[in-house]
């Protein structure tokens, strides 16, 4: 029964009756499913720089692999940077928020004072108003 063999080249199968075997000098062969690879290993061609042959499509599916993670971790380092950098809005937010409370405090504060010294002038100028309506009448 004939065999399907695997092109060592691009990994194709070779149909029985089709393709070429290269028999070495030290009795090793290779199956080559078309010139197109016969000839690329001839001019000394890594298959795994080929996007054409199985190795190459490892290859370059390993590299999109890497890439795609490297842009998730970036992804997520700058995700990471914005909720810190998020955090400390808010936090300056909350201290500024403290901030302002607390000189709306001093501020309550001092117009309190301000007005106990009004009322107080107020009561002495009362006191010289009738003092004033007393001689006025007499």
């Amino acid at each position: 029964m004939p065999r399907t063999r695997e092109c060592d080249y691009c990994g194709q199968d070779i149909e029985p009756g089709t393709g070429t075997m290269l028999v070495h000098n030290d009795g090793s062969t290779t199956h080559f499913c078309s010139s197109k690879c016969e000839n690329n290993a001839d001019l000394g061609r890594e298959a795994r720089n080929l996007g054409w042959t199985d190795a190459g499509r490892e290859t370059t599916a390993a590299e999109q692999q890497a890439a795609e993670d490297a842009a998730e971790a970036e992804a997520e380092a700058a995700a990471a940077e914005d909720e810190a950098a998020e955090d400390a809005d808010a936090a300056d937010e909350e201290s500024d928020s403290e901030d302002a409370a607390a000189e709306s405090d001093d501020a309550d504060a001092d117009e309190a004072a301000d007005d106990d010294a009004d009322e107080a002038a107020d009561d002495g100028d009362d006191d010289a108003d009738e003092e004033e309506a007393e001689e006025a009448e007499a």
